[in-house]
């Protein structure tokens, strides 16, 4: 079937895999697997060894190394992973080959992927597992079990869900790493000219600031010094003498 799979044509392609919490726009993510020899693989069993998966995409060219996704805490799998092969010909094969194959008794989702970062194999979920089985609310045997149910339906308000967990996520929105970098940058930016002005300051700390009567037209600068409005109060005295 897998030497058959190149006659298959998808009548409905499925919608392109993105990680949305890759920093990355999906302009830049659909440029980046142009030429990616990575693939990110979904829908495991949580049983599914490193070998299995390694035996599996070696019948589509030479395998680089297996990332097996983990669970953020127990750092046992939860269900995903990276296969990297040696070439972008080979990881295109595997995706043609082996998307929507069977392993372990469950149908793979079989995507490119830019390329593995370290920190991307663990789970972002509350549990530490995936969020998709943090919100399902069935019960997988070969995804760990019952489904954590965060994400309920809102009665009387079809097609609305509520999050009920206590982490606050954005649940993954294009560009939001680079976002928030720029965020921290501007901050950062913003602490530094702050500190600048603080120890210039200081230099003139023992300096007044205002100068000149605060009774005039200027908002209490006084141009021309203090003897300024000496020499006008007695031209007014001459003035009035004269007349």
């Amino acid at each position: 079937l897998i030497l058959m799979a190149h006659l298959y044509q998808e009548l409905a392609p499925q919608v392109v895999y993105v990680d949305k919490k890759s920093g990355y726009t999906q302009e830049k993510w659909l440029e980046a697997i142009k030429v990616s020899r990575t693939l990110y693989v979904g829908n495991l069993s949580f049983f599914t060894s490193e070998e299995q998966i390694h035996e599996l995409f070696s019948k589509c060219g030479g395998v680089k190394r297996v990332v097996m996704g983990l669970n953020r805490y127990k750092k046992s799998p939860c269900g995903f992973c990276f296969v990297e092969f040696f070439t972008h010909e080979q990881a295109d094969q595997a995706v043609n080959l082996l998307n929507k194959s069977i392993l372990d008794d469950r149908v793979i989702r079989v995507d490119f992927d830019p390329g593995f970062t370290e920190g991307r194999q663990f789970g972002r979920g509350e549990s530490g597992d995936q969020w998709r089985d943090d919100f399902r609310g069935d019960f997988d045997v070969a995804r760990g079990g019952q489904g954590r149910n965060l994400l309920r339906k809102v009665e009387d308000m079809p097609g609305r869900q509520v999050y009920v967990g206590k982490r606050k996520q954005d649940h993954g929105k294009f560009g939001a790493a680079e976002n928030e970098a720029a965020v921290k940058k501007a901050k950062a930016q913003q602490e530094r000219q702050q500190s600048g002005w603080a120890t210039q300051g200081a230099q003139y700390a023992g300096l007044p600031m205002a100068f000149g009567s605060s009774n005039n037209n200027f908002g209490g600068y006084q141009f021309g010094g203090k003897d300024a409005g000496k020499g006008k109060e007695k031209g007014k005295g001459k003035g009035k003498g004269k007349g």
